[in-house]
Formats: structure tokens, sequence, C-alpha cells
């Protein structure tokens, strides 16, 4: 996301990443991956049971489809890190407005559910 910021910045949207670690743990994941988007470290995920994210199953961890994803990243240079928080808490994408209104929402189905940046920007420009 971080390479596509423009369009989102575009969009009068502001990044905020949501994650389980401490605020060391965050500005180390955010100097790793030259980011510059907000952090909220929520270990005991708050934001995760507000916004009803899903938990994974083993099969949703464990699948032909995790698998190949895995592999796609490996490719591309993308090295597993070592996990922190509740490893089986599946992820979400929101883009919320200004007025507090959630203007898209994708809810991972599991691990490896990410949707394109793509699909973001355009639903973010339909509302």
């Amino acid at each position: 996301m971080h390479g596509e910021r423009r369009l989102f910045d575009a969009l009068d949207t502001r990044i905020v990443l949501v994650g389980m670690g401490t605020p060391r743990q965050a500005e180390s994941f955010r100097k790793a991956h030259g980011l510059t988007f907000t952090i909220i470290c929520d270990p005991h995920k708050h934001l995760y049971k507000t916004y009803g994210l899903l938990k994974a199953g083993i099969t949703d961890i464990v699948s032909p489809k995790t698998f190949i994803s895995g592999l796609r990243a490996l490719g591309k240079g993308h090295l597993p890190g070592v996990p922190v928080g509740d490893v089986m808490q599946l992820s979400g994408v929101f883009l919320i407005g200004k007025d507090s209104v959630i203007r898209y929402a994708h809810y991972s189905m599991d691990i490896a559910d990410y949707p394109a940046v793509a699909d973001i920007i355009q639903k973010g420009y339909e509302r």
C-alpha cells in the first residue's frame, strides 16, 4: 500500500495500520519496511473485536491457497517475520470517512485474503 500512497492521498484518506505488537515493535516494523503510516498498537485486540474481524481455523492457515500465496510472496522477496500476537486473528481493510462512516470494508476469510489496492481505491471513489 505504501507504494500506492498517492492514490489514497487523492481520496483524502489517511492510512492507519493496526497491529498487536508493542510501540517498539511497531517502530521496528515501520523502519524495516520504510513506512510513514500511523500505526496503532492494539495488543488486546479491541479494534479487531469492535470491527468484527474473524478468527482463523487451522484450515485457513494450512491450505493450498495460503501455501501458494506464501510461495508468491517468497518469490517477490518477502520473507516471513516472527509472528506477534494472536496468529489466528484475521485482518481486514476499511476506508472510513472523516464523518466516521465506513466507506469500504473487507473482512479477510483466511490469512492470504487481502484485497487488491486497485479495488480499495475504486470503492473509495464510488462513494
